[in-house]
């Protein structure tokens, strides 16, 4: 019997363990190795981060987070936008295990939720990249691009709203929409 709960309660955990590995994000408006330097400091000091590897020719960072870290997109953002510049792409690695995806669809990675647009149905386990495409983390053309692609109320705000199977009312929780 003790063997039934023990593997009852890992099972039910195993969603749980999903969390942001890492990600690649690409700046714009910097023009100078300064620029660089600044943003290269505000996300060095995100308590979640362990390393940051700055590409300067290509406004690019890669961000490696803490093992057991829980971090979500908006506070790499900011961290962006503090240090005076913009985010133009943001993809994440999240490790996730059996997370069943489609169009529309919607996982918990950390304490965050992702909605996924423009995906066929499939079954993901392992490292994942995940293109994030709220409005703010890409242009606007591909943010449109991709709103054409669902006709839930929460892609243009980026908050649950009624269309999303975890929103509690009175309660507009953040909401993450991504490709693959």
């Amino acid at each position: 019997m003790k063997k039934i709960i023990l593997i009852a309660l890992l099972l039910w955990s195993l969603p749980g363990m999903a969390q942001i590995k890492s990600a690649h994000l690409v700046a714009s408006g910097l023009t100078c190795s300064m620029c660089s330097k600044a943003i290269y400091k505000a996300l060095e000091a995100l308590p979640a981060v362990m390393t940051v590897e700055a590409d300067i020719e290509h406004s690019a960072y890669d961000v490696v987070f803490k093992p057991g870290s829980d971090i979500a997109p908006d506070e790499l953002k900011k961290a962006v936008e503090d240090a005076g510049f913009f985010v133009a792409a943001l993809d994440i690695t999240a490790t996730v295990s059996n997370a069943a995806v489609a169009n529309d669809a919607h996982i918990n990675i950390g304490a965050a939720t992702y909605h996924f647009i423009d995906v066929k149905g499939q079954t993901l386990n392992g490292d994942v990249k995940l293109t994030l495409v709220d409005k703010n983390y890409v242009p606007a053309g591909v943010h449109k691009k991709y709103g054409r692609k669902t006709s839930m109320k929460c892609f243009a705000t980026g908050y649950m709203d009624s269309c999303c199977p975890q929103h509690e009312k009175g309660n507009s929780k953040r909401i993450y929409h991504v490709t693959i």
